[in-house]
């Protein structure tokens, strides 16, 4: 059994390595999407030679390669590089949970225990809970999730570029009943939004430089509509093999 984590990368190498090294400590394997001039890091199988087209597209890829290159695989997990892997359990443990309660691998499972942004007392009920409740932002996927979903096209639909890509995931596999969230496993999100100590709210001017575009305005507003139209239609598109 293996589990392999994928993701698209973009951070300074020794940044990057920082976390792809916690990773690959606690026993996953790394499929990385890195475009060249971002420096080299350390992966079990690196893609460089492409353009970089957004998340949805360099995730799906990242899976397809691992899945043919790996048969042992039937769990991957997708994230970025600023998520860090639950400190507690081995990849081979909780991936063994997860085919116990997803039959067949078919489903996803995300680890919720990072309470980030949950504010109990807040007077909007949308906002009392954390951001990893309304998104699957670091999910566990199931090898025929991921071969089977979107017509066999990958489990991310691809015209996200960056914003509500987790968020449709997370829809669509609770469309499917094959939605686990898992309030005992902890994936840290290191992001750069996050405040700090003695901070109420993180600054903006941390954001790096590579991600002020997909985190602008126009592009909320754009993927936003995008997701809210989906929705309604049911996601068309993402019906399984």
């Amino acid at each position: 059994m293996s589990v392999w984590y994928c993701l698209p990368s973009a951070r300074p190498a020794d940044q990057a390595e920082k976390v792809l090294a916690m990773w690959r400590e606690r026993g996953y394997k790394l499929a990385v999407f890195r475009e060249m001039d971002r420096g080299h890091v350390e992966a079990d199988l690196l893609v460089n030679t492409l353009p970089y087209c957004g998340y949805a597209v360099s995730q799906n890829l990242l899976i397809a390669l691992v899945l043919v290159e790996d048969s042992a695989c039937d769990w991957l997990v997708a994230g970025g590089d600023d998520i860090h892997p639950d400190p507690d359990h081995s990849p081979e443990e909780i991936a063994c949970q997860c085919s116990d309660w997803l039959a067949y691998r078919f489903g996803v499972m995300q680890p919720t225990g990072d309470r980030w942004g949950e504010e109990p007392l807040h007077h909007d009920p949308a906002m009392r809970s954390a951001y990893i409740d309304r998104v699957a932002g670091s999910p566990w996927i199931g090898r025929e999730f991921a071969r089977r979903m979107y017509g066999g096209r990958g489990p991310y639909w691809p015209e996200y570029t960056h914003m509500f890509v987790d968020e449709e995931l997370r829809a669509v596999a609770l469309l499917h009943g094959v939605y686990w969230e898992r309030r005992e496993l902890t994936h840290f999100h290191d992001h750069w939004g996050r405040p700090r100590s003695g901070e109420r709210f993180g600054l903006a001017d941390r954001m790096p430089e590579f991600l002020r575009k997909a985190n602008s305005w126009e592009e909320w507003e754009r993927y936003k509509a995008l997701f809210a139209e989906r929705k309604a239609a049911g996601f068309p598109g993402s019906e399984p093999l």
